[in-house]
């Protein structure tokens, strides 16, 4: 079995590492051959240029996305129950950006905690999502921050991104355990945040597979990427997932609270206006029930006076034949 000696950093296996079996390609490569997807990262490189000429320049981007005091309560669903995670900006300011906008978005809704190994770590963030822009997004990667010695060693329940190298973080992350407080070492593992609430269910998620190959008999990540939860389902049964996930956003400042103020607006708007037009239902509903009887009821006084001549004009015309009969 593996010892904590032998245990390297949570990893990412993005190259290589899956065979030579053309079905245990990387799940990016793929994607290659698909124009629109081709594009979508170009451009995600392009940014990540940009991100790094600015950062060079004095000033991150990062900074210009939300205010450092931002933080974010993320409550999700777990088959081995709920769990409650607080991130904080302040601790990793991209980790953060990246990680709640991929719980904002749904990318980890049902997906796996396909690496469990007791008493280090549980990772996962291999999304089954069949949106391309979402994909292409998980896939690209972001700078790393700081790192922030101040915060170490790892605590159980301390969350940071795994990795393959400087810059590689995209959207696997996990969560430490008890005997993790080696980790924090490299340039990608800066913590973003923390499980407070649900940790006892994060430490019963299934951990009898152990971890990947050769170390233990849990999946593969190539086969993840190409096969999705099928993978999981027919050869790991017993493995946890996500079932889904709620982002409440704190301390926001600026644009971003702005833009969520608006977004709150036209939420209340839109309940307004459709309040407003099923009162509008209701009372144009009413009106007609009381406009209804006038039409029977003029009808009906109509009919009558005709009934009322009708019958008026025969009893006169039988008059006026039995007064003609008696002269006869």
């Amino acid at each position: 079995s593996r010892t904590m000696a032998d245990t390297d950093d949570p990893g990412v296996d993005f190259h290589g590492g899956f065979g030579d079996d053309p079905e245990q390609l990387d799940g990016e490569e793929l994607m290659e051959d698909d124009p629109e997807v081709k594009e979508a990262m170009m451009v995600d490189d392009a940014a990540d240029e940009q991100r790094t000429n600015n950062i060079r320049g004095g000033s991150s981007s990062a900074s210009s996305k939300g205010d450092e005091d931002e933080e974010a309560i993320v409550q999700c669903g777990t088959s081995a129950g709920p769990i409650t995670m607080h991130f904080y900006r302040s601790w990793s300011p991209h980790g953060y950006d990246r990680a709640t906008a991929l719980f904002e978005k749904g990318y980890y809704d049902h997906s796996h905690f396909f690496r469990v190994v007791e008493h280090f770590l549980v990772q996962f963030g291999i999304g089954y999502t069949t949106d391309k822009k979402l994909k292409t997004f998980s896939q690209s990667t972001i700078l790393d921050d700081p790192k922030r010695p101040d915060l170490l060693p790892f605590k159980e329940g301390m969350m940071s991104f795994a990795g393959s190298g400087p810059n590689s973080r995209s959207s696997q992350m996990f969560i430490a355990y008890d005997h993790a407080g080696n980790l924090g070492q490299s340039p990608w593992e800066t913590p973003f945040g923390k499980v407070t609430s649900g940790l006892e269910n994060v430490k019963n998620l299934y951990k009898g597979y152990g971890d990947m190959p050769p170390w233990g008999k849990g999946p593969e990540q190539g086969p993840i990427h190409n096969r999705g939860a099928s993978y999981i389902e027919s050869e790991f049964p017993l493995l946890d997932k996500f079932e889904t996930c709620s982002v409440q956003r704190m301390n926001q400042s600026g644009a971003a609270a702005a833009a969520g103020a608006t977004k709150a607006a036209n939420v209340v708007n839109n309940n307004d206006a459709a309040s407003e037009i099923k009162k509008a239902h209701v009372v144009n509903k009413d009106e007609r029930k009381e406009e209804a009887p006038s039409f029977p009821f003029t009808t009906f006084l109509i009919l009558s006076s005709i009934v009322v001549s009708v019958l008026l004009g025969l009893g006169y015309v039988r008059k006026k034949k039995r007064k003609f009969n008696k002269t006869t």
